[in-house]
């Protein structure tokens, strides 16, 4: 039993609790176990709580405990974490059960990083309001289509990030914690508004494991998130793909505002919706913006930082076998370089120029934004006081919208998608995903 007794100054009895007793206690005292607010008695489930919570001690500690009406129960250094308000007793052959309310005295300082864990409700507060929070919760280190998931799930409900690493007390003293969070880190790092958190549970008390699911869930719904993605029970172990599987795809579509990339990449969604049965998302420049970069500026830095990000996400979706169609202007080929470096690591990469010249551009100047650059209303824009290094990649896909019909333009790039690599064994139709044009 990790529990171990004995008294202090305190003129309460004292009981001294760790390992998984004392995670147990920091939810209970934090309100995640509510409305559960102590513990009881084996076999006297109070109305309401989601499972029993006991404390036994040992016979002597028990009658002061009772007598006294109060147990403080300390860390193992005896650091008083919480009052028992004793109300109850069960004598057993091994020692006793004590029932009552717990009240909080001290935070608790047990490891591992405590400055990343959650023992209560989220904090929602934020400069411009209540924060919309969505929670991914992890008990192991997150796989693609996990992030792609949960990203594209948190740009439609609105909401900030928090990848929540869950463990249970059994792990807290081994190296996969840290390796846990580091892995979750990588991903906030590239998300806008993300974060990283840990929850730990206490280890199951039941041989048949059936307990630990249920608290687990019972505890994610009660940190109060907008959303939760419950991601905890994906096993560990990553299956290989099957052979016959394809790989995921990134299009990128570069050029100038106005070019005729984001018609050209509608269209091509479309299309591949049609003939090509991997799951396909649209990445357009200006929606991105909005929903995954929207504090950044124009400047150089910020320009790449927003086409890093897209093509982070973009190699999220081609790592889990989709494809990703991006429409940026993304107009320096260092960082073009760098989402293909990111897409040829889980899957193919194809570059679409939209060589469309710019006074034709500037000639359709649908938004307006041509006209205001001119007038000096908006600086460093592309084209006009900011450069668009012009792609020299040799296996590129080059059109012209001033010369090309949109739905020609996009036949070019099906037939450059089916030239990525050869057609699976046995024949095009072998996978059934043969690259259709029309």
């Amino acid at each position: 039993m990790n529990i171990t007794a004995g008294h202090t100054h305190f003129i309460e009895p004292t009981q001294a609790l760790d390992g998984s007793m004392l995670d147990e206690l920091e939810l209970l005292l934090g309100g995640l176990y509510g409305p559960a607010n102590g513990y009881c008695l084996p076999g006297q489930l109070p109305a309401g709580w989601p499972t029993e919570f006991t404390l036994a001690v040992p016979e002597a500690i028990a009658q002061d405990a009772l007598q006294r009406g109060a147990l403080l129960i300390t860390d193992p250094d005896g650091t008083p974490l919480a009052k028992l308000t004793v109300t109850d007793v069960q004598h057993s052959s091994s020692g006793a059960f004590l029932a009552g309310s717990i009240s909080k005295l001290q935070p608790a300082e047990h490891p591992p990083v405590r400055n990343l864990r959650v023992t209560g409700p989220l904090a929602r507060s934020g400069a411009g309001g209540p924060q919309r929070i969505l929670v991914a919760a992890f008990a192991n280190p997150p796989q693609a289509d996990q992030i792609a998931l949960t990203m594209s799930t948190a740009r439609e409900a609105d909401c900030d990030l928090l990848l929540l690493a869950v463990v249970d007390s059994n792990q807290t003293g081994t190296r996969f914690v840290q390796e846990m969070l580091d892995s979750l880190k990588l991903c906030a790092d590239q998300i806008p508004n993300a974060s990283v958190r840990l929850l730990v549970l206490p280890a199951d008390k039941d041989s048949d494991g059936t307990r630990a699911p249920l608290l687990r869930r019972y505890v994610l719904d009660r940190v109060e998130a907008d959303v939760v993605l419950d991601f905890t029970t994906r096993v560990a172990e990553r299956t290989p793909p099957p052979a016959s599987q394809e790989r995921g795809l990134v299009v990128l579509f570069t050029g100038f505002s106005g070019s005729g990339k984001s018609t050209l990449a509608r269209e091509l969604v479309e299309r591949l919706r049609i003939v090509d049965s991997r799951s396909t998302t649209l990445l357009d420049g200006d929606s991105v913006r909005r929903m995954l970069s929207s504090g950044l500026g124009f400047s150089r830095a910020d320009r790449e930082m927003n086409v890093r990000r897209i093509g982070w996400v973009a190699s999220q979706i081609a790592g889990a076998g989709g494809i990703a169609v991006c429409a940026p202007i993304a107009p320096y080929d260092s960082t073009r370089q760098e989402i293909r470096d990111m897409a040829e690591l889980v899957g193919d990469f194809l570059l679409v120029h939209v060589s469309t010249p710019l006074a034709i551009c500037e000639q359709r100047d649908r938004k307006g934004l041509y006209a205001k650059a001119r007038a000096g209303l908006i600086n460093e824009f592309t084209g006009i006081d900011s450069p668009y290094e012009i792609p020299t990649d040799p296996d590129r896909c080059s059109i012209d919208t001033s010369s090309v019909a949109v739905e020609d333009g996009v036949t070019r790039v099906l037939e450059a998608i089916s030239l990525l690599r050869p057609p699976p064994a046995g024949g095009p139709n072998a996978a059934g995903r043969q690259i259709l044009t029309r």
